[in-house]
C-alpha cells in the first residue's frame, strides 16, 4: 500500500476513477466537483453548478459522462465541458448517484427515502424504490445482474430485482409511461446491522454483497434470486466504518471510518492486513477502487488521497534478447518474444515461510547472472513491508530458470541491497550498511567495504556501482577485488542503471543521465514528471514517463513520441520498417503490450546530426509544418526551411540566412519594402555580389553609394549615365573633366593644353602662371583613382559550393577539438556554463593559418673549372664521409641504410628504400661544365618538400584534421633523412625535427582520448610547445572541458596560462581573452577538482617529458636515436614518432653533428 497522491480541499464526500484515463472526480461540501489527473498531479476542471453540497459523483463506465447528485435535490449528468441534464424529482438531499453499465439509466438515492432509475436520455423517472424508513445513504446496479443494492440509516439493506423494468424498458425505449410501482421488486431486507448503515456495494464476480455502518463492523452477505443471508462480519475499526469496497484487482476489502484510519482486509481469510492512520487525524468518508488496476482513492475532511495497493513498477527483464521474465505480485513467469507462449517459473509464497499476506513479499525486482553461462541464475527481490523502511532487509531469492538435476534448490537471504559480480558471487548490503562478499555455493561471506551504502548494481568485468545515500550523494565505480573506489559522480536518488557499448546510462528519478564508463557525465536531462523505464535503440534512448513515451537524443534533444493511458515500463524496440519500431513493453497491470511507433522525428534528428542531406530532405517532402520548419531554423538549415515556407516575408528572411541571394531579392520585389532592400543590399556587400549590390541601390535611388561603387569597380559606362542623372565633379572622368574645364575655364584650358605639349597663344598672365607652375617642380596630369578591380558582367570571385556542402557548414557546431562524438553532438541539458565565443572559421576556430618562416635554400658557390673529372670525383667521394644521405644520392643504398643501422638503429628501411624510389626533385651539379651531367652523382634537395609538409600541417591543425597532421609531420622527418644539407643549415634541420616531433607529440595526446582520460590527455596536450596560435588552441581547449568536468582548480591554472599568451598576440580576437577571464573568474569561486589528473601546473611553462606511447611523466627514460622522443626504459621497439627506427642507444646522425 503506497500513497500516491494527495491533494488538500474541502471535505471529500465522494470519488470516482475514469475506467481508462488517469482521471479521479471528487465531489466536496463545499458544492464544488473537481476532476484531476492524478498521474501528473493536477486538477483539470471544477464544475460548480449545483447550489449546495454534492454528494455522490461517478464516471460512466464506458461513454464520456459523468452524474452527480447533491443537497439542491437534483441528479446531474455532465460531459466533460458541462451539465448537459438535470434530474427534477428527488424531495430532498440525494445522497448517492450510479449509472447501469448498459442502459442509460441513473439510480439515485435521496434523504426522501426513496431511491428513482431515470432515464437521462429521456429525462425521465423510469421506477421508484420505496420501502426504507430513513435517508438512503447508499445504491448500486449489479455490475452483470438484474440486482439493486440500497442501505439505509433505518438499519437496513435491501436487495431489488428490475427484471420487470429491464423488460419493460425493452419494450418501449424512451416511449412515456405511467409508472406502475412493480417496476423492481424487493427481494431481500439484510438487518443484521445494529446502528445506521452508511454503505453498501456489490462484488464484480461473486454473489456477495458489503455492508458497513455506524455499529463499526463490517459485514458481507450471500444472496441468490429470492434471498440475501449473513455470511461474515469484519471487525476491528473504533467508529462508525463510512464505506468499504471490494477491490476488483486486489482480492482485498478495503474500508475507511470516522476512526481516521483506512483498513484493508483478506477478501478469502477475512482478516486485516494492514491500517493507513491519517496524520491529520482526518475523518475518512469514502472508498472508490480502480476497476482495471490496484489503485483506489480515499476522501476526509480535509484531502483526498490515492494509494496503490502494489508498486507501479512491474519487474521485468529481458534475458537473451528473446526471453521476457516478469512478476506479478508473488508469481515470476517467463513470456517467449517470439512466439508470446507464457510460462509460470514460481510462485515465490510456496517457499516461503511463514505464509506472506497479500501484499508483503512481493517480487521487487528480477536480476540475471550474467557470468554464469551454464544455466539461468535469477535473483529475485522481494519488498517486505508495506511501510518505507530504508533500514530494514529485503528477502532475496535465488531461483535457477529451467532446474537441472544437481542444481541446489531455491535459496534465500537477507539484505537491503545485492548483485551478481561472479559465476557464484555476490556483493550484497548487510544490516550495517556494508558491502559484503556472499559466496552462495559454499556460503562464505566476506566483508569488502565498510563505508555506508545504499544501492549496488552490478558493473562490467566484476566491478560494482555503489550509491551512497546521503549529504554527500554520490555514484562510485568499485573495485572488489582491490577493495576499492576507482571512480565517482556526484548523484542523488538514482533508480536504475544500465551500460550500453561505452555508456553509462542512470535513471533517477526526475533525471536521465548518459556517462562513461569512468563517470564521465556527458549528458543530463531533467523532466517534470517520474521517468518510468529507458530502453536503447539505434543510437539514441527511447524513454517513459506517467503519461508519454519520449525520445532522447545524443546531442540533448528531446521529444515525443506517443501519449500513453496507463503507465509503460520499456523491455526492448525492434526497428521493422524505414520509420517504425515495434515497442515490446509491459504495463502497470502487468499487460504485455506490443506497439508500433513512428520514429520519423527522431530518425530526422539524427539525419541532421549526421549530416544525410538525403534523408533530410526525403523527411521535409513528406512533411512539411511549422514544427518542422522552427527546428530547421534553430538548427540554422536555413536552407532545407526555405522550401517550406510560403510566406513571403518569412521566405525572404530564411533567403537572407542561408546566403540564397537570388531568392531573397525575388521576395523583395514581391513584397516592395524599402527596408528589405537595404538588408539585401549589406549582405550583397558582404558576399561580394557587387551586381546585386548595384541593383538594391537603384532600388533605393542611393546615388552617391552607386557613384562610388562604379568607382570601385571601374564601371566608367555606367559612371557616365549617372552623371547625366546626378552630376558629381569627385567622380567625374578625366575626358569629362576636360569638358568642363573648356566650357567654363577657357583660359585654364589653354594652359593645360599648353602644358600637356599643345603649344598655344598665351597672354601674358597665362605665361606668368606657365613660369610659376615650372618653378613649383613641374605640372602633373590629374589621373583618375585606379578601379579595385577590372569592371565585369559578374559578381566578386566567390567559393562554388554544392548543397551538401552548405549542409555541412550549416549543422557543423561551435566547438573546441572534437575529443570524441560527444563533444561535437552532446551537450549537457540544463547546465549553467559559461559558453565559449568561438568563431566559425574552423574546428580550432581560427582565422588565418600560422605560417612559418623559412630560410632561403643557400646558393651553390661556383666551383673551380681548373679541376678535371678525377679530382671532382675523389672530392665528392671523400666528402660522403659518414653521411648517408650522399650514398643515396650516389646511388649506394646497401652503405647508406647500413650507416643509418649504425647511427640511428633504422629499422624501417623499406619506407626509405620506397621514398628513395619515388620520381625526386634532384638538383644537378651543373656547376661543372666540362663534366657529363649523366654521370656525376646527384644532390637531394628534398627542403621545399619539407617546407611544403610543414605549411601544410599547420594548415591540418588549425582544421582539427588530427590523423593528416601526423601524417604530414612523419612524412618531414622521413624525407629529412633523404636531404643533402650544408653545415651551416644544421640549425635549421633541427628546428624541423623538434617541430615534427612536438606536434607528433600533440596527437598523440589527441589519439589517447578515447582510451584513457580524456581531460589529462587534453591539459597534457596544452603544455606541448607548438606554434602561438596553435598552443592557444590546445590551451583553449583545455580550458572547456577542465571546466565541463568541474576541475576548477585546473581550469584556473590553465586560464593563467593562457591569459599570459593572449596579453602578447595581437592577432587573436579580444572576445577570445575576455572569454579566458571569464572562464578563470567562474573557477575561483569553486576552487575544488572533480577529477584526479596527472597534471601540474608548472608544466605550462617548462615543457615536460612525457612518454611517447603513454603519455605519462617521465624522470628516467630513453630515447629515438634520430628525432629524440622519449619512453619508458622498457619499451624497445619502433619509434611512434619517427616510424623508422628502434628506441634505445645509439650514436645519432652525422650529418647533424657540427664540425
Amino acid at each position: 500500500m503506497f500513497v500516491k497522491f494527495e491533494r488538500h480541499s474541502d471535505r471529500v464526500k465522494s470519488v470516482s476513477f475514469h475506467p481508462h484515463r488517469p482521471w479521479v472526480l471528487s465531489a466536496l461540501h463545499s458544492g464544488v466537483i473537481e476532476l484531476i489527473d492524478y498521474r501528473i498531479k493536477k486538477r483539470i476542471a471544477t464544475y460548480e453548478d449545483h447550489q449546495g453540497a454534492v454528494r455522490s459523483v461517478q464516471f460512466h463506465p464506458q461513454l464520456n459522462l459523468f452524474c452527480s447528485g447533491g443537497d439542491d435535490y437534483t441528479v446531474r449528468v455532465w460531459n466533460f465541458k458541462q451539465c448537459q441534464f438535470v434530474l427534477k424529482g428527488h424531495l430532498d438531499y440525494v445522497r448517492c448517484v450510479t449509472f447501469h453499465p448498459i442502459n442509460p439509466w441513473v439510480l439515485s438515492g435521496s434523504d426522501d427515502q426513496t431511491a428513482r432509475v431515470w432515464n437521462y436520455q429521456s429525462r425521465q423517472t423510469i421506477a421508484i424504490l420505496t420501502g426504507h424508513t430513513h435517508y438512503i445513504m447508499s445504491c448500486h446496479f449489479h455490475p452483470t445482474q438484474d440486482f439493486i443494492v440500497t442501505c439505509s440509516l433505518d438499519q437496513t439493506a435491501r436487495l431489488w430485482n428490475y427484471g420487470v423494468l429491464k423488460q419493460r424498458y425493452a419494450q418501449k425505449k424512451n416511449q412515456e409511461y405511467v409508472l406502475s410501482g412493480a417496476e423492481v421488486q424487493v427481494i431481500a431486507i439484510m438487518d443484521g446491522h445494529k446502528d445506521q448503515l452508511n454503505w453498501c456495494a456489490f462484488h464484480k464476480s461473486e454473489p456477495l454483497i458489503i455492508t458497513s455502518g455506524d455499529d463499526k463492523n463490517i459485514k458481507l452477505w450471500k444472496y441468490n434470486e429470492n434471498k440475501a443471508w449473513e455470511f461474515d462480519s469484519l471487525t476491528g475499526h473504533t467508529n462508525n466504518v463510512c464505506c468499504a469496497e471490494f477491490h476488483s484487482k486486489g482480492d482485498v476489502i478495503i474500508s475507511d471510518s470516522e476512526d481516521h484510519t483506512i483498513r484493508i482486509w483478506d477478501s478469502v481469510t477475512r482478516k486485516q492486513i494492514t491500517l493507513y492512520e491519517n496524520q491529520h487525524y482526518d475523518r475518512y468518508w469514502i472508498v472508490a477502487c480502480h476497476p482495471n488496476n490496484y489503485y483506489f482513492a480515499c476522501g476526509s475532511d480535509t484531502m483526498l488521497q490515492v494509494f496503490t495497493l502494489h508498486k507501479d513498477r512491474v519487474p521485468v527483464l529481458l534475458v537473451n534478447e528473446r526471453y521476457l521474465c516478469m512478476a506479478e505480485q508473488k508469481i515470476l513467469k517467463v513470456i517467449e518474444l517470439n512466439s508470446g507462449q507464457q510460462q509460470i517459473i514460481k510462485d515465490i509464497s510456496t517457499v516461503i515461510t511463514p505464509t506472506p499476506t497479500i501484499l508483503e513479499d512481493n517480487i521487487e525486482s528480477i536480476e540475471y547472472n550474467t557470468y554464469d553461462t551454464q544455466k539461468t541464475q535469477l535473483m529475485i527481490r522481494c519488498i517486505r513491508s508495506l511501510k518505507k523502511d530504508t533500514n530494514k532487509l529485503k528477502r532475496h531469492l535465488l531461483i535457477v530458470f529451467q532446474q537441472q538435476k544437481g542444481d541446489s534448490g531455491i535459496k534465500q537471504f537477507n539484505s537491503k541491497s545485492a548483485c551478481f559480480i561472479g559465476k557464484n558471487k555476490i556483493a550484497r548490503i548487510n544490516q550495517e550498511s556494508q558491502i559484503e562478499l556472499y559466496n552462495y555455493e559454499t556460503e562464505a561471506v566476506s566483508l569488502i567495504d565498510d563505508k555506508e551504502a545504499s544501492k549496488l548494481f552490478p558493473a562490467p568485468g566484476g566491478k560494482l556501482l555503489i550509491y551512497r545515500d546521503g549529504n554527500n550523494s554520490h555514484l562510485e565505480l568499485f573495485d572488489p577485488l582491490a577493495k576499492q573506489g576507482l571512480n565517482q559522480i556526484e548523484y542523488s536518488n538514482v533508480k536504475y542503471v544500465q551500460y550500453h557499448d561505452s555508456y553509462l546510462i542512470v535513471q533517477g528519478k526526475l533525471q536521465l543521465t548518459i556517462l562513461t564508463k569512468q563517470l564521465q557525465k556527458l549528458i543530463e536531462i531533467q523532466e517534470y514528471i517520474n521517468i518510468k523505464s529507458f530502453i536503447w535503440v539505434n543510437n539514441f534512448i527511447i524513454y517513459t514517463t506517467k503519461s508519454q513515451i519520449k525520445y532522447l537524443l545524443l546531442n540533448g534533444d528531446t521529444g515525443v513520441l506517443k501519449s500513453t493511458e496507463n503507465i509503460l515500463y520499456l523491455v526492448k524496440g525492434e526497428q521493422q520498417q524505414q520509420n517504425t519500431l515495434k515497442l515490446i513493453a509491459v504495463d502497470n497491470a502487468a499487460q504485455y503490450i506490443t506497439q508500433i511507433l513512428d520514429i520519423q522525428e527522431p530518425l530526422f534528428k539524427i539525419a541532421i546530426l549526421n549530416k544525410d542531406l538525403n534523408a533530410i530532405h526525403k523527411f521535409v517532402e513528406n512533411n512539411q509544418n511549422e514544427a518542422v520548419l522552427s527546428y530547421l531554423y534553430q538548427k540554422r538549415l536555413a536552407s532545407v526551411a526555405l522550401k517550406l515556407v510560403k510566406d513571403k516575408q518569412a521566405k525572404f528572411s530564411l533567403s537572407l540566412d542561408s546566403g540564397n541571394l537570388e531568392q531573397a531579392y525575388k521576395a523583395a520585389i514581391e513584397i516592395k519594402d524599402t527596408s528589405l532592400f537595404e538588408q539585401l543590399r549589406s549582405e550583397a556587400l558582404r558576399q561580394g555580389n557587387n551586381l546585386l549590390v548595384d541593383v538594391c541601390d537603384q532600388q533605393l535611388n542611393q546615388f552617391d553609394r552607386l557613384a562610388f561603387l562604379y568607382l570601385c569597380t571601374g564601371n566608367n559606362e555606367k559612371q557616365e549615365k549617372l552623371q547625366n542623372i546626378q552630376p558629381n565633379y569627385i567622380y567625374q572622368s578625366q575626358i569629362q573633366k576636360q569638358k568642363s574645364i573648356k566650357q567654363n575655364l577657357p583660359k585654364l584650358a589653354q594652359i593645360i593644353e599648353h602644358l600637356n605639349g599643345n603649344i598655344q597663344k598665351l597672354d601674358k598672365n597665362q605665361q606668368d602662371t606657365i613660369e610659376w607652375i615650372k618653378s613649383l617642380g613641374g605640372s602633373q596630369a590629374l589621373i583618375p583613382p585606379i578601379p579595385i578591380m577590372k569592371y565585369k558582367n559578374d559578381p566578386w570571385p566567390l567559393l562554388q559550393m554544392n548543397e551538401q556542402d552548405i549542409i555541412n557548414l550549416e549543422v557543423t557546431e561551435e566547438s573546441v577539438v572534437p575529443q570524441d562524438i560527444f563533444t561535437i553532438q552532446k551537450q549537457v541539458i540544463e547546465e549553467k556554463q559559461i559558453e565559449e565565443q568561438i568563431n566559425n572559421d574552423g574546428q580550432w576556430g581560427l582565422e588565418d593559418e600560422p605560417e612559418e618562416e623559412f630560410f632561403e635554400p643557400k646558393v651553390i658557390q661556383e666551383m673551380d673549372k681548373s679541376l678535371d673529372e678525377s679530382a671532382l670525383r675523389g672530392l665528392f667521394l671523400e666528402q660522403k664521409g659518414e653521411v648517408a644521405v650522399k650514398y643515396f644520392a650516389a646511388g649506394d643504398y646497401e652503405v647508406g641504410i647500413k650507416l643509418l643501422k649504425q647511427q640511428i638503429n633504422l629499422n624501417n628501411h623499406q619506407q626509405l628504400l620506397k621514398l628513395l624510389t619515388d620520381i625526386t626533385p634532384f638538383q644537378v651539379l651543373t656547376s661543372i661544365p666540362f663534366l657529363n651531367n649523366t654521370t656525376l652523382p646527384v644532390k637531394l634537395n628534398r627542403l621545399n618538400e619539407v617546407k611544403s609538409l610543414i605549411k601544410q600541417g599547420y594548415k591540418y591543425t588549425t582544421d582539427a584534421k588530427f590523423s593528416e597532421v601526423s601524417n604530414c609531420f612523419q612524412q618531414v622527418l622521413q624525407k629529412l633523412l633523404l636531404t643533402d644539407f650544408e653545415d651551416n643549415q644544421i640549425d635549421e634541420i633541427q628546428k624541423y625535427i623538434n617541430i615534427s616531433k612536438n606536434y607528433m607529440m600533440a596527437m598523440r595526446c589527441d589519439a589517447l582520448k578515447k582510451d584513457s582520460n580524456s581531460l589529462e590527455m587534453v591539459c597534457k596536450m596544452a603544455t606541448i610547445e607548438l606554434q602561438p596560435s596553435h598552443r592557444i588552441l590546445t590551451l583553449r581547449q583545455a580550458l572547456s572541458i577542465s571546466y565541463k568536468q568541474k576541475n576548477f582548480i585546473t581550469c584556473q591554472q590553465i586560464a593563467k596560462k593562457l591569459i599570459e599568451l593572449l596579453k602578447n598576440d595581437t592577432t587573436q580576437k579580444p572576445e577570445v581573452l575576455q572569454n579566458a577571464q571569464k572562464y578563470e573568474k567562474a573557477s575561483q569561486q569553486q576552487n575544488t577538482n572533480a577529477v584526479q589528473i596527472d597534471f601540474k601546473e608548472n608544466w605550462l611553462n617548462e615543457q615536460p617529458i612525457y612518454s611517447v606511447n603513454t603519455l605519462k611523466y617521465l624522470s628516467i627514460y630513453k630515447t629515438c636515436p634520430y628525432d629524440g622522443s622519449t619512453y619508458e626504459n622498457d619499451y624497445s621497439q619502433l619509434c611512434l614518432v619517427c616510424g623508422l627506427c628502434l628506441v634505445g642507444k645509439a650514436p645519432g646522425l652525422k650529418s647533424l653533428q657540427k664540425p
